[in-house]
C-alpha cells in the first residue's frame, strides 16, 4: 500500500492535468505511488500500471444536463470509483481534490489512512461572499441553481458550499496555493496546523524574457477570462481615465456574457484591443507587453501572474490573486475594487520605464525559484511526514 491519488482530470497536459502529473510524479519519485484514479492518461513517464482511468462513465447518460450538474455527476462517479478502489486495496495516504472526494475520504478514514484535500481556491465561504458582493456592486444577477429540488444536491455551488467543508474536516491536511488561500481558511476558524501552502510552478523556458525598446508603445496586458471575478472592469475604468499617449491595453481571454453590456462604450477605443481566447502565441504577447495587470477579486493562485513574471514583466495585482508578487519589488499589490490605485500604479510604470524593467527582471528571478521540481520535493516531504518517514512540508 502507498499513496492513492484521485482527481477529476486527465494526467499529463496543461492546467490541472499538469498539476496532477507533478503530484503523481512526486509520489512516484518517492516510491510511494500506488494508483492514480483519473479520467485518462496523456503522459508516459509514470507507468500505465499505476494509472487507473475511469473508462465506463454512467454520468454520460446525463450529458444533456447543464454543466453545473453534469460535471458534478462525473466528479461523483470518480469519487465512487476511488472509494471502491480503497475498499478493495486500501492505502496509507489518500490524496483527493475538493468537491470530488467525500466518499473516498470517509473510506480512507475508516481504513486508518492519512488524507489530503487539494483546494485550488479560497475557502468556499470567503469565495462566495466576495463574488456575491461583486455582483451586487455592478448590479448583475448572481447565477443560482434552477430551483429544481431533485437537482439541487448535484449543483456545483451546493457541492462547494456544503460538501467541500465536510471534506476539509475529514482531511489531515488541506493544500492551498497561496497565503490568501490560507488566510481564507484561518478566517473560518480552520486549524492552522492542517493547512499547507504549496504554490504552483511555471516552466520558465516557455516564456521569452522581454526587454523594452525605446520606440515600443507602453503596452498593458490582461490575460484571463474577462469577467467580474477577475476585476476586469476596475482595470478598464482605470485605463480609460489615464488616456496615456502611446499606450495600449491588450485584453486576451474569453468574454463572459455578464460583462458584455459594460464593454460597449469601450469597443471603439483605439487604445484597447480585445483578442478573445487564444491557444497559440500567448508567450509572444507577454514578450511584446510592458506590464501585466490582474485585479482579481478572488483566486486560488492565478497562473497568469506566474507567466507574466517568467516573461520579465512587472505585475500589478491584488492580494486576492494569490500571486508571488512582492509589493514594490516585482510589481505592485493594490486592494480589490480600487481602480484609482490601479491607475496610479500603471502611471508610475509608464513614467518610470527603467524601474519597470528592473521590477520585471526581479520578477523573473523570483518566479524561477518556483520550479516543478521544487513543487514535487515539497509534495514528497508532505507524503513522508504523513507516513511518519520524516520530512517537513
Amino acid at each position: 500500500m502507498g499513496v492513492v491519488i484521485s482527481c477529476f482530470s486527465r494526467i499529463g497536459g496543461i492546467g490541472i492535468a499538469n498539476v496532477l502529473f507533478h503530484t503523481a510524479r512526486a509520489a512516484f519519485r518517492a516510491s510511494m505511488l500506488d494508483a492514480v484514479i483519473c479520467y485518462g492518461n496523456r503522459q508516459e513517464e509514470i507507468p500505465s500500471r499505476l494509472i487507473r482511468p475511469v473508462r465506463f462513465q454512467p454520468a454520460k447518460v446525463f450529458s444533456f444536463l447543464k454543466a453545473r450538474y453534469y460535471y458534478t455527476l462525473k466528479r461523483m462517479t470518480l469519487d465512487k470509483r476511488a472509494a471502491s478502489y480503497l475498499r478493495a486495496r486500501g492505502c496509507d495516504i489518500f490524496h483527493g481534490w475538493t468537491t470530488e472526494c467525500i466518499r473516498s475520504l470517509m473510506e480512507a478514514k475508516r481504513l486508518g489512512a492519512k488524507t489530503i484535500v487539494e483546494r485550488p481556491a479560497p475557502h468556499p465561504r470567503t469565495a462566495w461572499r466576495l463574488l456575491t458582493e461583486e455582483y451586487e456592486r455592478w448590479g448583475v444577477p448572481f447565477h443560482r441553481d434552477d430551483g429544481n429540488h431533485f437537482l439541487r444536491k448535484i449543483d456545483w455551488r451546493y457541492r462547494d458550499e456544503e460538501i467541500a467543508p465536510r471534506e476539509f474536516d475529514l482531511a489531515d491536511r488541506v493544500v492551498v496555493q497561496s497565503e490568501f488561500g490560507a488566510r481564507s481558511f484561518l478566517e473560518q476558524g480552520f486549524p492552522h496546523e492542517k493547512i499547507v501552502v504549496l504554490p504552483r510552478a511555471v516552466e520558465l523556458g516557455d516564456y521569452f524574457f522581454r526587454r523594452e525598446r525605446a520606440h515600443d508603445p507602453f503596452r498593458v496586458l490582461f490575460v484571463g477570462t474577462v469577467c467580474l471575478r477577475k476585476g476586469f472592469l476596475d482595470l478598464l475604468h482605470a485605463w480609460d481615465d489615464l488616456n496615456l499617449p502611446d499606450g495600449e491595453l491588450w485584453v486576451l481571454g474569453e468574454i463572459h456574457e455578464e460583462i458584455v453590456p459594460f464593454l460597449k462604450p469601450y469597443r471603439d477605443r483605439s487604445s484597447i484591443r480585445f483578442f478573445g481566447h487564444r491557444k497559440e502565441g500567448v508567450p509572444r504577447m507577454f514578450a511584446e507587453s510592458s506590464a501585466f495587470v490582474l485585479p482579481s477579486i478572488t483566486e486560488g493562485s492565478a497562473k497568469t501572474t506566474y507567466e507574466a513574471m517568467a516573461a520579465g514583466l512587472p505585475v500589478i495585482t491584488t492580494p486576492n490573486s494569490g500571486s508571488l508578487i512582492r509589493d514594490g519589488v516585482d510589481g505592485f499589490l493594490v486592494g480589490i475594487r480600487n481602480p484609482e490605485a490601479i491607475g496610479e500604479r500603471i502611471l508610475h510604470l509608464y513614467r518610470n520605464r527603467e524601474e519597470a524593467e528592473s521590477m520585471g527582471e526581479a520578477a523573473r528571478r523570483h518566479v524561477a525559484e518556483y520550479s516543478w521540481e521544487r513543487y514535487e520535493d515539497r509534495m514528497i516531504s508532505l507524503y513522508r511526514e504523513l507516513a511518519g518517514k520524516g520530512g517537513t512540508a
